[in-house]
């Protein structure tokens, strides 16, 4: 996270802006293909442990951010856009995920991480996969491919987007 810290403070050096963790994010990727490189194995339940309890303290300091009396006023819109999101991310998971992914369990804990990337984070495709496979068994492919795809992809693409339209129009 140190090395992280550099990196995003020499990144903002250059007039851009970035998300604080985005140098983390960096340093993890390549700490994380420098090891796999050198196949050197890790402790599964360890690291399972920690991003548990890393993922519990992200979703709690997220929640606890939020100042929902501030919110009351939007309160039936929210509601009427976040079942129709749910309702939305359930068709698209069964209907297109489900079916190309193949039909079977893999493909449903893939349909699992549709919904969570659906609903807003890497984090909630994480989490529903936990969900899944904690009462189903583990999966390994969408292990494999999920947290690549969200956290090297999707996380860095968004926070790109986020930061470009920030600097274009902020």
């Amino acid at each position: 996270m140190g090395i992280g810290s550099i990196i995003t403070k020499y990144i903002q050096s250059l007039g851009l802006t970035f998300p604080s963790y985005i140098g983390a994010m960096l340093v993890a990727a390549v700490i994380k293909n420098i090891l796999d490189f050198k196949k050197v194995e890790l402790e599964d339940k360890e690291i399972e442990t920690i991003g548990g309890i890393s993922l519990s303290f992200y979703l709690s300091l997220a929640l606890m951010g939020l100042k929902l009396w501030e919110l009351f006023d939007l309160a039936i819109p929210m509601i009427v856009m976040l079942v129709s999101q749910t309702i939305l991310m359930g068709v698209f998971a069964y209907i297109i995920m489900f079916r190309i992914m193949g039909r079977n369990y893999d493909a449903a804990v893939f349909a699992s991480a549709a919904c969570g990337f659906g609903m807003g984070s890497t984090a909630n495709a994480i989490a529903n996969m936990d969900a899944l496979t904690d009462k189903y068994g583990f999966s390994e492919t969408p292990y494999f491919v999920v947290p690549i795809v969200g956290g090297l992809f999707i996380d860095f693409i968004n926070s790109a987007v986020i930061t470009l339209f920030i600097n274009i129009f902020g």
